[in-house]
């Protein structure tokens, strides 16, 4: 399974093996409680506390993306923006989206080479919604 934050795109496998893993710091009966909202927010402050902790912290985001895509099926993409004038995580923007897997997968060949750039994954991704997407879910 291939999940895209940000400009990243992680290859998730099989996803009950990451939710199992060691990496994990959650136990299962923990992670069937998460909400959306709840997994929202941790992605908020994530980052808020570093713009870049997708490829600071990889592996990090790998288990919070696992997260994400077992509680909120359906999702295989997020962009999280932390405006500069951003004063606390709140402030951090939230958009989730489902993306063909086609486009996941052109994404994920063309980061093997070099990373993806935010301008890549905006014209693949964020800017082909013929919808507006939904807001962000709530934080409770």
């Amino acid at each position: 399974m291939l999940f895209l934050f940000n400009d990243i795109v992680f290859d998730l496998g099989d996803l009950k093996t990451i939710l199992r893993s060691e990496e994990m710091p959650l136990d299962v009966t923990q992670i069937d409680t998460l909400t959306p909202g709840q997994l929202t927010t941790l992605a908020r402050e994530a980052v808020f506390a570093d713009p870049n902790v997708g490829r600071n912290r990889p592996n990090h985001i790998r288990c919070l993306v696992a997260l994400m895509a077992y509680a909120i099926p359906g999702s295989n993409a997020i962009l999280v923006v932390r405006p500069e004038e951003a004063k606390s995580w709140i402030e951090v923007g939230v958009r989730f989206a489902q993306v063909p897997i086609e486009t996941l997968a052109y994404l994920w060949s063309r980061q093997q080479s070099a990373p993806l750039t935010a301008a890549d994954v905006n014209t693949a991704v964020w800017t082909r919604s013929a919808a507006p997407l939904p807001p962000a879910m709530g934080t409770g």
